[in-house]
């Protein structure tokens, strides 16, 4: 048996910015540089999330043709649609894999494709998204079969960017792939956070630390990370979530807040996510 992984990795892309002033002082607004992730033995594989748009999912699925692996499951990790609108092409190229999430998280996964959600999806990306969305099925238990003998162990985390998180665990390969648990050299998306869903993550990456892992794929991967070294990334990302408290409570505006956050990751991954949070925090309420 021969376990392994591979990581298919896509940059930022270009989305209408909804936040005053950016575009001058940052430049062109972007949605972060994401990952995919498959796993594989001589037998099977399973591909972790799937991406966004419709030409990003194609190419997904001929790079994972490219490993010559029966893909058996598609596992996604959270309900945030740019980590499963790809699944049409992939299901296209692949009839027989089955998509699974965790069954708490479905609803919240079929509330992402509804009309109302596909138009706020399309605003961002007109033109570029399936018309014919496809939900995960629940996924029976915690385990996701990779191939004839090899398995990966889904970990429930709870809250982090959203609710119902989870990680995919393979100790044979010391390998977590953490969807948006945790997040390397890329602001973490913070838009909507209360003290408790911060606190919630926090406890999130707690669990995550403890698998003990060496390597960790983040779903949001800046392609300047010097590596996918487990431990640097939950600490960096503990320590992005105690800074932002730290700074949200000293910041009466946007740019107070953004100008703390940023000082000390002047060369981050998409700092739009912090000017949106920054604004969605301490802007002016209608």
């Amino acid at each position: 048996m021969s376990l392994d992984f591979d990581v298919f990795v896509v940059d930022a892309k270009p989305i209408p910015s909804a936040v005053p002033g950016f575009e001058e002082a940052v430049g062109p607004a972007t949605w972060p540089p994401s990952t995919s992730t498959l796993i594989s033995d001589d037998d099977g594989a399973v591909l972790v999330d799937c991406l966004i748009t419709v030409e990003e999912g194609r190419k997904l699925a001929a790079w994972v043709k490219s490993h010559d692996r029966e893909l058996g499951h598609v596992y996604i990790t959270h309900p945030h649609a740019d980590h499963f609108l790809g699944l049409p092409e992939i299901l296209a190229a692949f009839p027989r894999a089955r998509p699974v999430a965790l069954a708490e998280s479905v609803p919240a996964m079929r509330e992402q494709i509804s009309p109302g959600y596909m138009q706020v999806w399309g605003g961002f990306f007109p033109g570029q998204l399936t018309d014919r969305p496809v939900p995960p099925e629940p996924l029976a238990g915690t385990t996701i079969p990779i191939g004839g003998s090899s398995s990966a162990t889904v970990i429930p985390v709870g809250t982090t960017d959203t609710g119902h998180s989870s990680v995919v665990h393979v100790p044979g390969l010391s390998l977590v792939v953490s969807g948006d648990v945790v997040y390397n050299r890329t602001h973490m998306w913070l838009a909507g956070s209360t003290p408790d869903s911060r606190a919630d993550w926090a406890r999130a990456l707690d669990a995550v630390a403890a698998l003990d892992a060496d390597t960790l794929i983040a779903g949001h991967r800046d392609p300047r990370a010097t590596d996918d070294d487990a431990r640097r990334q939950i600490e960096e990302s503990r320590r992005y979530l105690a800074d932002f408290e730290a700074a949200l409570e000293r910041s009466a505006t946007p740019g107070e807040l953004i100008d703390r956050l940023t000082a000390a990751r002047p060369e981050w991954a998409n700092p739009y996510t912090l000017w949106v949070a920054a604004h969605d925090l301490l802007g002016a309420k209608p």
